[in-house]
């Protein structure tokens, strides 16, 4: 007997076998039917209504048939594993390969350069946007502080604006926003790195796409700018309220200084109370403004968004007049001889306030002097009888120059003997500090020629310099 039908032997035994008892689980179900006894069918027995539906199979009875077949599938796989297990291993070696290369191909397809990769070609491919400070921000040197990556894609071609790497097997684009700190200022870059997989590793492609700049203060203004930029800010004072005379000019020369500074870091904007002071020999000026800058994150400069200036700006002060001041005689110019009693007498005017209007503006005090309520003598004289001293009269002197220096012509009460009116000026062209006063008497008196009477008028005007009394 050949090799083949030792081999077929048994297989047809054993298909035998399996005919036989299914011969014989055949005849046992014969035998059983034969025995069985059904009760004979009635054809008037009554039929189920036509409104009743049958009865429809259980779900559970469903369920049972799919899991009894289903374990019937499954006990045939086993059995067909079992007896070919050499193959059903090979089969499960082959499928873990599968699996396996086609785990590495989707990797291989979805990776990207890490994160710490892009931060690094991020730092090294960046520059610091080129930064100016304006007007009055604080010059400063932007250096980077961190990278922030956005995200990253993977690309089969090129990204657009990328050129082709030679044996690239992929492409990615990195967005990032680098970090530049300087200051008072914070600048943020974005930006897009290309990447591609040449040999199995990234290589940033050249050319970086940079996406815009936000700009961020940090801190306010630059204090030493705003004030060397003073009169810009009065000048928009006066484009925000007209008025003369205007503030540019009135404090062109004055000293400023910032008295407080109100920083708000989430609106961006800066607030700064600057005093302009102008002070002279005998009035001062003071203009307090209150500015409102604003940080422009488009191109990182200040700009003005709101300016005020005070109510009084253009208002004199004139609290340096105030006080007791003492005349020395000078001259007397007068047509005729001269009388010098004012020389003895001297001058001595006291100036207890200055009021400043709109329609005025006036000093008032008490005023002591000689007046001279005679004619002229026939030669210069020491005293002359007519020649009266009063002694603290009170005065309003109304200010009726302010060119060059100030000005106050005041009427003296009249008096039996006549009038006297006192001047007082303050600062001149060739000494802003020098002080004065004339103090003029007129006298009317009668007259004669040839026996014709007529009236007549002596005029004195005495001049003094004026000190402050200790």
């Amino acid at each position: 007997m050949s090799e083949r039908e030792q081999a077929e032997k048994p297989e047809k035994n054993e298909q035998a076998e399996k005919t036989a008892e299914a011969a014989e689980a055949t005849t046992e179900l014969d035998r059983a039917g034969s025995t069985e006894r059904r009760p004979p069918v009635e054809a008037t027995a009554p039929r189920p209504a036509t409104s009743e539906r049958p009865e429809q199979p259980r779900l559970r009875d469903v369920g049972g048939t799919l899991a009894d077949y289903l374990r019937g599938r499954a006990a045939v796989v086993a059995g067909l594993a079992r007896r070919h297990r050499g193959v059903a291993v090979a089969l499960a070696l082959v499928a873990c390969v599968v699996v396996a290369l086609l785990g590495v191909a989707l990797f291989r397809a979805l990776e990207v350069p890490n994160g710490a990769t892009v931060e690094a070609d991020a730092r090294a491919a960046l520059t610091a946007p080129d930064y100016t400070a304006g007007t009055y921000g604080t010059d400063t040197t932007l250096v980077a502080q961190d990278v922030d990556v956005r995200s990253v894609r993977r690309a089969e071609t090129a990204p657009e604006g990328a050129a082709a790497q030679f044996g690239a097997a992929g492409y990615a684009t990195a967005d990032v926003v680098v970090g530049y700190a300087g200051q008072s200022v914070r600048a943020d870059q974005g930006a897009t790195l290309s990447y591609a997989l040449v040999d199995g590793a990234w290589q940033l492609v050249p050319g970086v796409s940079n996406e815009g700049v936000t700009w961020y203060a940090t801190a306010g203004v630059d204090q030493d700018k705003v004030l060397s930029n003073t009169h810009l800010l009065l000048a928009r004072a006066d484009e925000e309220s007209p008025a003369e005379p205007a503030l540019e000019e009135l404090y062109a020369n004055a000293a400023v200084s910032v008295e407080s500074e109100t920083f708000d870091e989430d609106a961006q904007t800066d607030t700064l109370e600057i005093v302009c002071t102008r002070s002279e020999s005998f009035e001062t000026y003071e203009c307090r403004l209150t500015v409102t800058f604003s940080f422009s994150q488009t191109n990182g400069q200040w700009s003005v968004s709101g300016i005020e200036a005070s109510d009084s700006a253009r208002e004199r002060n004139l609290d340096a007049l105030l006080g007791t001041w003492t005349g020395a005689f000078q001259s007397q110019q007068t047509e005729g001889g001269k009388c010098l009693a004012a020389r003895e007498g001297g001058l001595s005017v006291e100036v207890l306030g200055a009021s400043v209007g709109e329609e005025a503006v006036t000093l008032s005090g008490y005023v002591s002097g000689v007046a001279h309520y005679h004619a002229n003598p026939g030669d210069d004289a020491a005293s002359c009888e007519g020649d009266v001293a009063f002694e603290e009269v009170q005065f309003t002197a109304r200010l009726v120059s302010d060119d060059g220096s100030l000005v106050f012509l005041a009427d003296l009460p009249e008096d039996v003997g006549g009038t006297s009116t006192l001047t007082l000026r303050f600062g001149s062209e060739d000494d802003p500090g020098a002080a004065s006063a004339e103090v003029v008497t007129t006298y009317v008196y009668d007259d004669a020629i040839l026996f014709i009477p007529y009236e007549r008028t002596a005029t004195f005007a005495d001049s003094f310099t004026l000190q402050r009394a200790e």
